[in-house]
């Protein structure tokens, strides 16, 4: 042991950057399986120790089996906090029993994963025979692990794995070990909690002296309270803000309103709010006009299992110095149209419908005339039945079924959204999976579902597309009117008014409503930049009406961890592609500021990447324009209309003809 030890020591001293027993690092969720000898086993950074431990067993029947049991414990302890994945990324046990009698086997083996106060049980089958069947190690991949909805790991707890198996024969049992077994953990996000928590001590009691305009840095842990007490002099405008690190959802504090106490120790008054949210930061304004000068206090608190860094700084000023809140933003959020297209719109072709309205009304009353014509006797079976019959079928199909069929195929059936419909049920989806008390699982996979569509759900879609943009490659994208004038504050602001949510002494909004603000503007977004970059078709519609029918299933995401976007893809899209696709579509800056002030308003910034390549767009046989029955039906309807013409004038010809033979026959008294 204390040779093991020693090694361990000096492995850990030559590499200085080791802090925790796992950690977000490269390779910081490989846990080797080390053995000084049979009872003193450890998981390790670093493959040391013995080459191999075994064992033997004399003395073992099916009937009476001999059980033989490891254990296996995280060395050194764990330091950091960890965001611990859904599941094993592999996991390898090379363990072999040498049998007296048939020679080289595998027994039956039991593996236990305890981590922290979670339990995950792999059962791996054995082998009498490994040459002919399952042969070398025991191996796994992409197995779940059962967190029991807590995928945090904190300092000081464990990590434990179990391996027992039976003996049912004489003979020895080996276990190799020095990078032959092992646990690979692809740990997302991970933390030194000391490291942050550089404010302390600060309490209600003894509060930190400060300058208010100095940049302070710490961490809220758990249900602490930071207090600053500083110096505050003559002003109009009074602002904080505090910038918090994005962090797992699991453990994200509140952010609530600090408390600000004044000289004569009462709270001052609620301050309005401005909020800036991106992928790396949430930034916090609380703005505070005309307070009294004097000694303030200000504090926040966290709450119980949470942790987040943090780092604020205070300004004083005047109204007429620089932008003080809501006059920095617009009056209108609208959606930034056109990230999503990367079409030569210089070459855009327009789209009208394909039904013909007024082709049909005009073929209707064309065959209704013709009808009469119908009534009349011909004088001429053929020119009857070998144009004007087939005139009046082609009119009928290309004029009367034809866009009757264009008309069906653009109505909106009762399974299919529109595009306003499917924006508020994204709202309702959202406003659900941001209430404080929904799980980070259950809130990360609905908010990274793309369109809201969960694995295995179906988007059914009706679209207007006005015009259809060309690419390099021959192919076409299609352009959503909608889209150019979509104001996302009036949404978010109406679901919210809709819902009720403000405080109850105030028209402040509420936490909830504050967070969910935020996280729909970014995540419809998103939303819509995918929808435009995926209505690539591979000719221009027929049709300004497009249909989108797609089946959803999981797939990687980008974003952030406890927000992500776009973790449903198209079943027909490529997997290569989608990731290619969402790297390049993502933008590089999203900062959503919301100002909760008298008048809520909502400013969007997006920066978006270079232009996405042309190459990169994947059409779907999911985004389907409607269609009329015949193509070119126009050109159905001059031709029936054609060829209905001709017989008429053939026929009046000959009834013209055959009137002249009898008025001449009654001239020269032929018939008396």
């Amino acid at each position: 042991m204390r040779r093991f030890l020693a090694l361990l020591i000096l492995c850990i001293i030559s590499l200085p950057n080791v802090s925790a027993a796992i950690d977000s690092e490269p390779d910081g969720g490989n846990l080797w399986f080390s053995c000084e000898d049979v009872g003193d086993c450890y998981l390790t950074e670093m493959q040391i120790g013995e080459e191999k431990i075994s064992g033997l067993v004399n003395s073992a029947t099916p009937l009476s089996p001999q059980h033989v049991f490891l254990e296996f414990t995280m060395f050194p302890e764990q330091t950091e906090i960890a965001l611990l994945p859904d599941e094993i990324e592999e996991m390898q046990i090379d363990l072999r029993f040498q049998d007296d009698l048939l020679g080289l086997t595998r027994p039956d083996l039991k593996v236990t994963i305890l981590i922290a106060q979670s339990s995950t049980v792999i059962d791996f089958q054995g082998d009498s025979n490994p040459v002919d069947g399952i042969d070398g190690a025991y191996k796994t991949e992409n197995e779940p692990l059962n967190l029991e909805g807590d995928r945090l790991l904190w300092p000081d707890e464990q990590i434990r794995v179990l391996v027992d198996f039976d003996v049912e024969r004489p003979g020895t049992w080996e276990l190799y070990l020095r990078g032959s077994s092992f646990m690979n953990l692809d740990i997302i996000w991970s933390d030194l909690i000391e490291s942050r928590n550089v404010d302390e001590p600060s309490s209600d009691a003894e509060p930190r002296e400060t300058e208010f305009d100095s940049n302070h840095m710490g961490a809220l842990v758990g249900d602490d309270r930071d207090c600053w007490s500083f110096e505050i002099e003559e002003h109009e405008v009074m602002r904080a803000t505090f910038v918090w690190e994005v962090v797992p959802a699991e453990i994200e504090q509140s952010h609530g309103q600090p408390d600000l106490i004044l000289p004569d120790r009462r709270m001052a008054p609620t301050p309005e709010l401005i909020t800036s949210s991106d992928d790396s930061e949430t930034r916090l304004t609380w703005q505070w006009r005309a307070l009294p000068t004097g000694t303030h206090t200000l504090c926040i608190g966290g709450k119980i299992d949470a942790f987040q860094p943090y780092q604020w700084a205070g300004i004083i000023a005047f109204e007429g110095i620089g932008p003080t809140g809501p006059d920095d933003f617009s009056s209108e959020a609208l959606y930034p149209s056109g990230i999503g297209l990367v079409g030569d719109e210089q070459n855009k072709v327009m789209i009208e419908s394909s039904s013909g309205i007024m082709v049909l009304i005009l073929s209707i009353a064309i065959i209704i005339g013709l009808f009469f014509e119908m009534r009349q006797d011909s004088t001429s079976k053929s020119i009857r039945f070998g144009l004007f019959a087939p005139g009046v079928i082609i009119l009928l199909a290309g004029g009367v079924v034809s866009p009757m069929w264009a008309i069906g195929e653009e109505s909106q059936s009762s399974d299919e959204f529109d595009l306003e419909e499917l924006i508020d049920n994204r709202l309702d989806q959202l406003w659900h999976a941001s209430h404080p008390s929904t799980p980070p699982s259950s809130r990360a996979t609905h908010v990274g579902a793309t369109f809201g569509m969960l694995d295995g759900e179906t988007l059914q879609l009706r679209l207007f597309a006005d015009y259809a943009l060309p690419l390099d490659d021959g192919r076409w994208q299609l352009h959503v009117p909608y889209l150019d004038d979509l104001r996302l504050d009036k949404l978010i602001f109406q679901k919210i008014a809709d819902k009720g949510q403000t405080s109850a002494n105030s028209q402040l909004l509420d936490e909830h409503s504050r967070s969910f603000t935020l996280l729909a503007a970014r995540t419809l977004l998103l939303d819509l930049i995918m929808l435009e970059a995926l209505l690539v078709v591979d000719e221009v519609p027929d049709s300004n009406i497009i249909h989108i029918d797609m089946e959803m299933e999981n797939s990687v995401s980008m974003g952030t961890i406890q927000d992500p976007a776009w973790s449903t893809k198209p079943v027909d899209f490529p997997e290569g592609r989608w990731r290619i696709l969402q790297d390049n579509l993502f933008p590089s800056l999203i900062v959503i500021s919301l100002c909760d002030c008298e008048l809520d308003l909502l400013d969007v910034l997006v920066n978006s990447n270079e232009p996405v390549s042309h190459a990169l767009l994947t059409e779907s046989i999911g985004v389907e324009p409607a269609s009329p029955l015949f193509e070119n039906q126009y050109l159905w309807v001059i031709v029936g209309i054609a060829l209905a013409i001709t017989a008429i004038v053939l026929e009046q010809k000959r009834r013209n003809k055959a009137k002249q033979i009898m008025h001449d026959i009654i001239a020269s008294n032929q018939w008396v």
